[in-house]
Parts: C-alpha cells; structure tokens; sequence
C-alpha cells in the first residue's frame, strides 16, 4: 500500500471517530455558546471618614481577587476583601497626586480604577464643582482642628485633622436622611412620604473648626462640593446644619415628631405645622450659579414655610438672613434683571401644592405678570442639598413682607402696613387696619356711581393695580382665592401724588398660584366672585366698584388688552415651555428622589393640560365677560 493509499485510510477513521462522538458542528457550537471567563471588576470610591480607609467594590466570577493599592506609583498595601468590598488603611500624602487599584483574580485577569487629585486650600475657589480632590484645612500652632463631613458642628469629639481631605466623586459618609419618613404613616396615600427610587445623589460638604483645649476659636467654617460631575443645569443651593434641627423628634422641623405623636390619629399636624421663633433652627447657607460660582455663603435661620403644603413630601422653607448668625442681608445677585440684590428673608419653596403636577405654576405664572406694575417675587428653580443629599427641585423666591417692600419701593418698612385675607393685620401696629375698614363701610353705604363717591375710593386704593390684580387671579381661574392668598399694603404714612408705593394707597400682592389654571378652562372665575354669596366679605370691593361706569369700562378694558397680550395662547404657551424646559433635564432625578410627580410621564401630561388650560381660557373668559358685564363688552 502507498503513501496516498495511507493518507486515504487515515482520514477515513477521523471521519468515522467523529461521527461515533457526535456531529462535528455541534461540538463547535457548544463550545462558542460557554462563557468567557469574566473579568475583574473593581471601584474606588472613597474614604471613610473618621477611620482613615480607603473603600470599593471589587467582584470576578474567577474567585476571590487580590487587591492592590498605589499612592503615587507607590505599594501601600494588600486591601482587605470582604463581601464584595474592600478597604485599606490610608492616610493621604501631603503632596499626593494618585490612587491607583488593581484587582488580580488567581487566573491571572486583571481590571484597575484610579483617581487623580487636585490639591485645593479651603479658601481657595469657592466654586461649587471640583475634580477629585486633597482638600487642605488651616492650622497654626497650638491650635487643633476638628472636622465633620455630615453636617454636624465639630467639636473635639470630631475627627482630627491632620493632613489633606479626600474628596471622592462618592461622597462620604452614606445618604442618611433621605430615608426619613417626612409624614406620618396615616397619610393619606396620595401625600405619603415615598422612600427614593434610586440612589441618592451627594454633595460632599466639609465643615471645621478650630480649638485650643476645650474652647473653640473663631466661627465653624463650612464649604460644599460636588465632586467629579459635569454642573447640573440649575442653580444648586447647600443647607447644611446638625441633622437634629431637621429629623429629630422633639426639635427636627421637618417630621411628625412629638407634635403628631400627641395626636397620632390627626395626619395634618406635625412638628413642620408648628411655626415662630421657637422652631427656628441655624443653617448654614451657600448658593451657587448654574456653572458653579458661589454667591451666598453665609450662616442664617431656618423654618418651615407654608401652612397646608407642610404637611406634603417635601416641604418648602424660609431663609432668615440676622446678625444672631451673621450678615443681616443675604446679600448677592440671585435673580437675574432684578435691582434688588439685598434680601432679609427668602423663600425655598417646593411648589406647594403643584408639587406631584407641573411643579412650574406659581413661578411660571407670576412670570407671565412682569410687564405689569403688580408687585411679584422673583423666582429661581434650585436643586437643594441638605446636609450634602440631594433633596430635589425647589424655587428660590422672594418674601413678600415690609423688607421687600422697602427694598422694592424705597419705603420705610416701619411704616409698611400689610393685611391679609378680609383686613386682618398681618404686619403693623395696632389700629392699622381701621382704614380699610372705614373703605370697607364706605363702599357699602354709597352709591359708587357717583363720582364723588368713586374719587373717594380711587383716593385710597391704586385703581390701576387693583383692575390687573383682579383681572390676574379671574384670568389664572386660581381656585384657592379670593377666601384664601389675599395680601394688599399700604405706607402708613404715605403723601398723596407721591410715586407709587409712597402715596398710603392700598395696593395687592400676587402670591401662592398653586390652584391657578387648573385643567378647568371653562371655570367660571368671575361668576364666582360677582355672585357666590359665601364670598361676599372677599369680593365686596370689586362687586361696588362695578357699580362706578368709570371703573367698569376700565376693567373691561384692561381685560381685553391682557387677554389680547399678557394672555395671549401663544404667548402663555411659549412661556410655559421655556420654565418647562429649563426643569425637563432635572425631571428624572427628582422623580427618583420624591416620586412628586409620580413620574417624568405624569409631569409631562400635567404641564400639557397647563397648556391646553392657557390656549382655551381667553374663549372662555371673554364669554363671562359678555355674560355678567353687558353691553359694555
């Protein structure tokens, strides 16, 4: 037999040897359809504070890996591995630039993280966003620093300081207080505290101070982070203050507490319900623009705003500048185009009852009003951080009280008189409210049709003013007005024909819009006010004065012009789309943090319907005018 005889024979028992083991293709394709050995995974993803370890994750599916730590190029350590983590000793070099990784898997496999550092003085840039960074604090001789990373004031039972902060893109120590329940568990389900979806976003926040002994010296210095991320796309404001000020259930201000334990069957009551000096707690403030530029830090109190929203998720505050803290001002360029750049007290609301819907209301529609000379609060959405977790969207508003009055109108605010709701005095002294209770008695018993009558009346209140503000809230449909979110002022000691504000003419304040342009466009706003007999007492100066032909037609008049302009569908639309846009790309994340609004897609639906409300209102209205005002329209 030949060589090519052989070379047949050969291949001849492969090909019988593969078919008694089985189909060649096949055996091929089992073998593609095993998995790759995984490789290693591994993070670094901080320090724990106080203990002076680095920490990460760290998984193969190749067994247990080995751990290695590098400073700089240089061997610190075998880590410890335990469930998935690891953790090394390290105090960090004074002129460290990198933290290096490397995960080895007993096959050999190898997977690495690294950090590089910037080195920043506590003083130095006080930008909102850095790079991961070796923050250092000041020291002098004979002086020991003390330092906390949650908020807390330091003392000597702090950590000592005693070289360069890390700074991690994770921040430390863990998200605490977001998953405190902020009402009771008898809530209704609707308004019930939801626990966050996801995980919490953090600032890193770094407060110290110094001692000699037992004494402190000098005041607690406060700076916040946010560490290794590109900027949020709006303005972020850092409350920072001892987390029993918030949560805790004798003084926290923002739980049930003791005040619904006394009363457990009551879901609207809570320690946030309470209000006054009492339950004001200290805050350390800082406020930073879009791109990170710091523009208020400063120490302040601190309360819960509102009265019926208080008792939702999230709650809104109010910010009071004193020198008991500090500045007596908060003092900054916070809102864009206004004059006014000193404030006494602001507003971080959180929507109000717009909450768990568009969360754009009562910002977006006094927006609408600033071509009129109504008096409005400039208004700011903000992302808050308390105690360095991320607490969602809110509005940084003005106040209104005799501050911005006197900021606004260059009055004296010792002189500013304010009521509210029917004529109850709100801010001034005693007897201030008899002038609007003699207006009050005069246009019931006088026939306004007479002009002298009538120049009675325009000599005591801004006619200009009071027609938008009316024609504002018919228009806005607002549903928790004129019973309820009525303020007017006056100069107690204003000069006729002086400008105005400084005449001693009454004059309305727009505020709270939560219940405005609700997907009602056919709410009868102005029947209403003309003719519900429970609103007498809230609406008797508007129903006399439409007694006075003068005041009638204009009313009417302006009327047609704000429906024309100010109320104009495209006009509303395109100005609700630009606040819309401004909250879409924050939407996601605030959802995943409260779940108000219950989704992106429920958020999305309900500023439609604002939409829709404002493209069919000017139809409506225009039909109550003709209905109860005749031939004048």
């Amino acid at each position: 037999m030949g060589p090519r005889h052989l070379v047949t024979v050969f291949v001849g028992f492969l090909v019988l040897l593969g078919s008694a083991c089985g189909p060649e293709p096949e055996r091929r394709l089992e073998e593609a359809e095993l998995p790759a050995p995984a490789r290693p995974f591994v993070t670094l993803d901080g320090q724990e504070t106080g203990q002076q370890r680095l920490f990460g994750r760290v998984s193969s599916d190749a067994g247990v890996p080995r751990v290695e730590v590098y400073e700089d190029g240089r061997f610190l350590g075998f880590a410890d591995v335990e469930a998935g983590r690891w953790s090394l000793p390290w105090w960090p070099g004074r002129r460290a630039l990198t933290l290096e990784v490397v995960a080895r898997t007993p096959l050999g496999d190898t997977a690495q993280a690294r950090v590089d550092f910037q080195h920043l003085a506590f003083d130095a840039r006080p930008g909102l966003y850095q790079p991961e960074t070796l923050l250092a604090l000041p020291t002098q001789k004979g002086v020991r620093t003390y330092f906390t990373r949650d908020g807390s004031t330091p003392t000597p039972a702090s950590a000592l300081y005693s070289g360069p902060i890390a700074l991690f893109a994770r921040a430390s120590p863990p998200v605490t207080w977001a998953f405190v329940p902020t009402t009771p568990p008898s809530a209704l389900e609707s308004l019930r505290w939801v626990a966050p979806l996801e995980e919490v976003p953090q600032a890193s926040v770094v407060r110290f101070r110094q001692y000699v002994g037992a004494e402190p010296v000098g005041p607690v210095r406060t700076r916040t982070f946010v560490i290794g991320r590109a900027p949020y796309t709006l303005p972020v404001l850092s409350l920072v203050t001892d987390a029993a000020n918030f949560f805790a259930r004798d003084l926290g201000i923002y739980v049930p507490g003791l005040v619904w334990e006394a009363t457990p069957e009551d879901p609207w009551v809570g320690n946030y319900t309470r209000d006054g000096k009492e339950w004001e707690r200290p805050v350390h403030v800082e406020w930073f623009e879009t791109a990170g530029a710091r523009v208020l830090a400063q120490d302040a109190g601190v309360r819960i705003h509102g009265s019926g929203s208080a008792v939702l998720p999230q709650k809104s505050l109010r910010l009071y500048a004193k020198e008991d803290y500090g500045p007596k001002t908060f003092a900054g360029p916070v809102f864009l185009g206004s004059p006014v750049t000193d404030f006494t007290r602001l507003l971080v609301r959180a929507s109000g009852q717009d909450q768990g819907q568009t969360r754009l209301r009562d910002c977006a529609l006094q927006g609408l009003l600033a071509e009129t000379r109504l008096a409005l609060q400039a208004c700011r959405p903000t992302l808050v951080f308390l105690d360095g977790e991320y607490w969602g969207l809110h509005e940084l508003r003005e106040r209104y009280d005799e501050y911005y009055l006197a900021s606004h109108y260059g009055v004296d605010r010792k002189k500013v008189v304010i009521l509210e709701r029917d004529g109850e005095l709100d801010v001034g002294e005693d007897g201030d409210a008899r002038p609007y209770e003699e207006l009050i008695d005069y246009v019931r018993t006088h026939d306004l049709a007479v002009p002298e009558h009538y120049a009675y009346v325009k000599a005591r209140i801004d006619v200009e003013d009071f027609i938008d503000y009316q024609v504002a809230q018919l228009y806005l449909g607002n549903q928790d007005w004129p019973q309820n979110n009525v303020k007017f002022w006056r100069l107690r000691t204003g000069v006729p024909g002086a400008p105005p504000g400084q005449d001693g003419r009454w004059r309305w304040l727009v505020y709270d819009l939560d219940f405005a342009l609700r997907p009602e466009p056919a709410f009868d706003s102005l029947g209403r006010v003309l003719e519900d007999p429970t609103l007498e007492a809230s609406t008797v100066l508007l129903r006399r004065l439409l007694q006075a032909p003068e005041f009638k037609a204009r009313f009417v008049e302006r009327f047609l012009w704000h429906l024309e302009h100010t109320f104009a569908p495209e006009r509303v639309v395109a100005h609700l789309d630009a606040v819309a846009e401004q909250l879409a790309p924050e939407m996601p994340g605030h959802v995943a943090r409260w779940l108000q609004p219950a989704s992106v897609e429920l958020w999305s639906v309900t500023v439609e319907e604002l939409r829709e409300t404002a493209r069919q209102r000017p139809a409506f209205m225009r039909q109550f005018l003709a209905r109860y005002l005749g031939p004048l329209y």
